[in-house]
């Protein structure tokens, strides 16, 4: 067997696997603050979600088991915690590393790998009212703690019971992807979309391009698959992808500096920082990797900061803003391309500017043309059920999208 063909075997015995896990896990009543990178230290909304949402009064534990230089991104994260209220008294960072920072000359932080199997270094935050994941490589995460076999560590153990009693369990960039039961660890999108089948994880060089590649996650959220970095390193396509591999329906595409804050009690959810989570509902999509139209019939929602929806199937629970559709502030065609010619809109940008707060058009391509001559065309389609809405927040124009259509195709840049 190659190793693109074992891969593929991985994820269909992944599938399998997820389906046991959330078929037999416990029913958790806690939160968890899903956030999408590059979080500024200063941004009160996320930390400010993660802090409202602690359980009783025990430990507050940073956890910088992703990163590269585990010792500072700790206490970075801790020194956020505390601006925005955590007693430093209460703040821990939990000792737990794959690589040794060599910038921090007193310690060792290689030695830290073990640490998630120390029973007494657990039992110090048995109590533990939230748990923050530093970002960095996600597979390190599940690498620390969890066996080869798959045997959950204490430390993952106890996790599970605090989230289940109603603890916080937060986490930026790799701390965001592990939420997912199966995660996506690399690639890019015009990779994942071009040449489809799903490659290995090497190094964390592959997070940004290349062949898309998935693992095992921690599974805190119990249904849904998470990317972050989302709008501003283009994942909308890796995710498309990603989603009939895994076995889920639904995509999260979380922005940088924001995050999705989810009450698994509930099941709502609730958008926080400066930009905007993606929704990509694929359940009444089709999939044709080998053919010109690769993906249709997906049905994609945004919805930007203050917003609150139904997790489960999208429902808007709140919003911001005034309805588009009818009352259309713009009229104007739109020319169809991408490219560095074209003007660097965000995906709320685009599609609230030029489609559903525009009435000179029902219909919106993007196309990216490699060297090769190779085109992705993304068309976004304003159907009857579609909904917009805008508001002026913070200086800007803020769009709430729901329910336009998407399909993706592949040509060649020269058919006609």
């Amino acid at each position: 067997m190659d190793k693109r063909s074992a891969v593929l075997s991985w994820c269909r015995a992944a599938v399998a696997m997820a389906a046991i896990f959330s078929q037999s896990a416990v029913h958790a009543t806690g939160q968890l603050v899903i956030a999408g990178g590059a979080v500024r230290a200063d941004n009160a909304e996320v930390f400010g979600e993660f802090v409202t949402h602690l359980s009783g009064d025990g430990p507050v534990v940073v956890i910088p088991a992703a990163s590269g230089r585990p010792a500072r991104s700790g206490q970075s994260a801790a020194e956020s915690l505390a601006m925005f209220g955590v007693d430093a008294a209460r703040l821990e960072v939990f000792p737990l590393a794959l690589l040794d920072d060599r910038g921090t000359e007193d310690v060792d932080e290689s030695s830290w790998k073990e640490n998630a199997w120390d029973s007494a270094l657990v039992r110090r935050i048995e109590t533990a009212a939230g748990f923050w994941f530093t970002g960095g490589d996600q597979s390190r995460i599940t690498q620390l703690t969890r066996s080869a076999s798959g045997e959950e560590s204490p430390f993952l153990q106890l996790l599970r019971k605090r989230l289940q009693d109603g603890a916080v369990i937060g986490g930026t960039s790799a701390g965001a992807a592990i939420m997912s039961t199966l995660m996506i660890t690399g690639g890019d999108s015009f990779t994942a979309l071009t040449q489809p089948e799903p490659g290995e994880y090497n190094a964390m060089t592959e997070q940004e391009q290349g062949h898309l590649s998935l693992s095992a996650g921690l599974g805190f959220l119990p249904r849904g698959l998470v990317d972050q970095h989302f709008d501003r390193k283009a994942r909308l396509g890796r995710l498309i992808r990603a989603l009939p591999l895994t076995g889920e329906q639904v995509g999260l595409g979380v922005d940088e500096d924001t995050a999705l804050s989810v009450d698994l009690g509930t099941g709502e959810a609730r958008v926080v920082g400066s930009g905007s989570v993606v929704r990509l509902d694929t359940s009444d999509a089709s999939f044709a990797w080998d053919g010109e139209t690769l993906a249709s019939g997906i049905r994609l929602s945004v919805y930007p900061r203050l917003t609150r929806f139904r997790l489960s199937d999208g429902v808007l629970l709140e919003t911001q803003g005034e309805p588009t559709m009818g009352n259309e502030y713009y009229d104007h065609s739109v020319r169809l391309g991408g490219g560095m010619a074209f003007p660097n809109q965000t995906l709320e940008q685009m599609l609230g500017n030029d489609l559903l707060d525009n009435a000179g058009t029902n219909r919106l391509v993007r196309v990216s043309v490699d060297s090769a001559g190779t085109a992705i065309s993304y068309r976004f389609i304003q159907r009857g059920s579609s909904k917009g809405f805008w508001d002026r927040a913070q200086g800007a124009n803020r769009y709430t999208i729901i329910g336009v259509g998407m399909d993706v195709t592949r040509t060649t840049a020269n058919r006609p």
